[in-house]
């Protein structure tokens, strides 16, 4: 049973993974997010083209949405899942032992994928399949061990779930890119809507949910979640029932329950504090403003490529995984990485002198280089690919490459920096 359905229940921080759990995923993933946008350069005359097909293509999604986007998400389930669960970590050496497997999958993955490297391709899937079925493992274990059960839990099952078919589904196309099998039905439309609709978007709504209602100022409690879950659901079955049966209503019935889950999750998000000019002085929280946006504009972009227009599903994608996904990401992690610093390395002396604030673990002025850079960077790629301007898109990918550098750059600091207890 679920309690408290309409709350989305407390925190317990003790029961928090050790700092450099989280922090290996998330360099990991920031990392790849910045290899993919040199990849993304490398081959722009094929996406100015439409040529999406090629092998080099196809390996620069990958390296983003294995190595970048679930890299980010892995390191945020080992630190939030037990902490909103009440229950343990996942052991360190586990959590080691699983990054290991996945990076070293991904790296044969994407060569393999690149360079039509049969052997690459079939040991990468191994690697790839073994690090998530490893991960999926893992978070099963801390949910059979919880002892709390809320709405972001729900979100994150549903999210760990949809990871599992996306993996299923992702083997199938495997199989037949290196074995010419037969192929299924629509099998790349549903790939994209069980991956990014199910493990991306339930995943950042349940994050959000919890962030939100613990950074902003009102601490709100969101009214409508139970209802974005349900229609996001709903969206994804109707989406994947109609590519499979060819049924034109069930897709339009799909995408329009998706319009609709959006428009309650936005509003939950805006009455979180979104438009409060007091919580909005933080810079961190500045950047999820134009990460909403960013999801707001992939509806409108997905709507119209729904209606006919399907070469907008490029700049489409481009907008939901470095608009929505990335900006939440960097958003977000702004607000909770100094506060695992100040939880691990001075919860255990707190009142036995004068602390550093979270302000000087991680000052908030350092919000506005990468919000900037990631901005400015998503509209100039999008006005190239747009207007076929290469000068512009480069311009834009620089920028966006900047801004991750910038928060690698801040992270290291906030964990290294001259913050000590202060005399």
């Amino acid at each position: 049973m679920i309690k408290n359905t309409m709350k989305l229940g407390r925190i317990y921080p003790e029961k928090t993974t050790r700092l450099v759990v989280p922090v290996l995923f998330w360099a990991t993933g920031i990392v790849s997010i910045i290899a993919g946008l040199f990849r993304v350069w490398a081959v722009r005359s094929l996406l100015f083209r439409g040529d999406v097909g090629r092998g080099s293509v196809i390996s620069t999604i990958h390296l983003f949405t294995l190595g970048g986007l679930t890299m980010l998400m892995m390191g945020a389930l080992y630190q939030l899942g037990p902490v909103l669960l009440n229950c343990d970590p996942v052991a360190t050496r586990y959590s080691f032992s699983q990054w290991a497997i996945y990076l070293i999958g991904i790296t044969f993955f994407v060569f393999g994928l690149n360079d039509n490297w049969r052997l690459g391709l079939a040991l990468g899937g191994i690697g790839v399949s073994a690090g998530i079925v490893f991960f999926l493992i893992n978070m099963v274990g801390r949910i059979r061990r919880r002892n709390t059960w809320n709405g972001p839990a729900l979100f994150f099952a549903t999210a760990l779930a949809y990871l599992a078919l996306t993996l299923g589904l992702g083997l199938l196309l495997l199989l037949r890119y290196t074995t010419g099998g037969p192929s299924l039905a629509h099998e790349l439309s549903v790939h994209l809507t069980v991956a990014l609709g199910g493990w991306f978007g339930f995943l950042v709504t349940g994050v959000s949910y919890r962030l939100w209602a613990m950074f902003g100022r009102r601490h709100h409690q969101p009214q409508y979640w139970i209802w974005t879950w349900a229609l996001g659901n709903t969206a994804i079955v109707l989406l994947v029932t109609g590519y499979v049966s060819g049924v034109l209503w069930l897709t339009d019935g799909g995408w329009v329950c998706q319009l609709v889950a959006f428009g309650f999750y936005g509003t939950d998000i805006v009455a979180a504090g979104m438009l409060d000019r007091r919580t909005m002085t933080d810079p961190a929280l500045r950047t999820l403003v134009p990460s909403l946006a960013s999801l707001a504009l992939w509806e409108l972009l997905g709507s119209w490529a729904m209606l006919g227009r399907h070469e907008l599903w490029v700049p489409a994608l481009f907008v939901y995984g470095l608009g929505w996904v990335g900006m939440s990401f960097l958003g977000f992690v702004q607000k909770i990485l100094p506060f695992m610093v100040w939880l691990h390395r001075y919860a255990h002396v707190h009142g036995q002198g004068k602390m550093p604030r979270l302000e000087d673990i991680w000052h908030p002025s350092w919000g506005y280089g990468p919000i900037v850079g990631t901005i400015l960077g998503l509209a100039l790629m999008l006005i190239g690919y747009g207007t076929v301007s290469g000068p512009v898109f480069t311009v834009g990918v620089g920028l966006q490459i900047l801004a991750w550098m910038l928060l690698i750059a801040t992270g290291a600091r906030a964990l290294w920096g001259p913050h000590r207890p202060l005399r």
